[in-house]
């Protein structure tokens, strides 16, 4: 459970506002917006971004009710979803559907809304929030939140909370949702580690367009590994030279005799925060997962860059700005 309590909205209207400002707030857009009004056929679709290919279910309940009753009627609720869905076939095209609810989290559903998924072999990912998450994601969204809930107060103290809360939260994201990269080496890997990149100020995709740094705004690289740091890349097979003491350049050296010529895999790093969201379907264009970032380091998305050896025992494994010669 969080610290912090945010009292949830009294009535379904309220629900669905509340959640169509903080989609549009957390994906940067205003293409979310509620998909009817009461007493128009909704075909079990609440709100709908046709930008982002995402709908929403929002489910008011009422919490003075027994826990176990309100939980019963939510796993029904899923089930009613989909198959409103699955046998009106809205006339939108979506990846995701978000089963958004005033009650609170529990794993029994979020490993009900897999099962369904597997069971009816359906074509979208279908994402279970209870009010834990609208809580944590409320409080790193202040338009929304003083929108909403004008008496709440987040004091400076608690900033430094929030940015730890945050990046754990997409930490855990990201390896529940890549575990077929991250939990195996490249060469056991059954999925093509290969990514694209891109900056949330990019409005020419697929064009590339360079930002006034001189970086591209998207790109591909593979993905590696995750630490504390953030979500590492490798970027580039290149060469360094390194000296007999262990320091490197990646300049030809004048004297390259007393250097040794190294192959190396360039590792870049993102930290978790800079990550605004990602797609795991892809598109058109590149049907492989799509990370969304911001790009505030000299135009790039990496917090920092290392090397790492390839095929060379004679030398250390890993290499970092600490030795560089400048």
């Amino acid at each position: 459970m969080p610290e912090f309590q945010i009292p949830p909205p009294v009535n379904s209207k309220d629900l669905a506002n509340l959640l169509v400002d903080m989609f549009n707030e957390i994906h940067n857009t205003t293409s979310f917006k509620c998909f009817g009004k009461n007493g128009h056929k909704q075909k079990g679709v609440d709100i709908i971004s046709l930008e982002k290919d995402i709908v929403i279910q929002s489910k008011l309940k009422d919490l003075t009710r027994k826990s176990v009753l309100i939980k019963r009627e939510l796993l029904n609720d899923i089930d009613e979803t989909i198959d409103f869905i699955t046998k009106e076939q809205p006339k939108v095209n979506f990846s995701a559907l978000y089963i958004a609810t005033t009650y609170s989290e529990h794993p029994d559903f979020d490993e009900y809304c897999e099962t369904i998924k597997e069971d009816k072999n359906l074509g979208f990912d279908i994402i279970f929030w209870g009010w834990e998450t609208i809580q944590r994601k409320l409080i790193a969204l202040p338009k929304t939140l003083s929108s909403h809930f004008s008496n709440f107060i987040i004091h400076p103290q608690s900033s430094m909370e929030t940015k730890v809360l945050s990046r754990l939260e997409m930490k855990r994201k990201i390896e529940n949702d890549f575990g077929d990269w991250l939990n195996y080496s490249f060469e056991n890997r059954k999925r093509n580690s290969k990514m694209i990149i891109h900056s949330i100020d990019d409005t020419k995709y697929p064009e590339h367009e360079l930002n006034k740094e001189g970086k591209y705004q998207w790109f591909g690289a593979e993905i590696r590994s995750r630490s504390h740091k953030g979500l590492e890349f490798t970027t580039a097979i290149e060469e360094i030279y390194v000296s007999k003491k262990f320091f490197w350049t990646d300049k030809t050296p004048e004297n390259d005799a007393d250097f040794l010529k190294v192959k190396v895999a360039r590792v870049s790093v993102i930290d978790y925060l800079d990550i605004v969201d990602y797609d795991l379907r892809g598109d058109e264009h590149y049907f492989k997962p799509h990370f969304f970032c911001k790009f505030r380091h000299n135009g790039s998305p990496f917090i920092e860059e290392y090397y790492i050896t390839l095929d060379n025992k004679d030398v250390p494994y890993y290499f970092d700005i600490s030795t560089k010669i400048h």
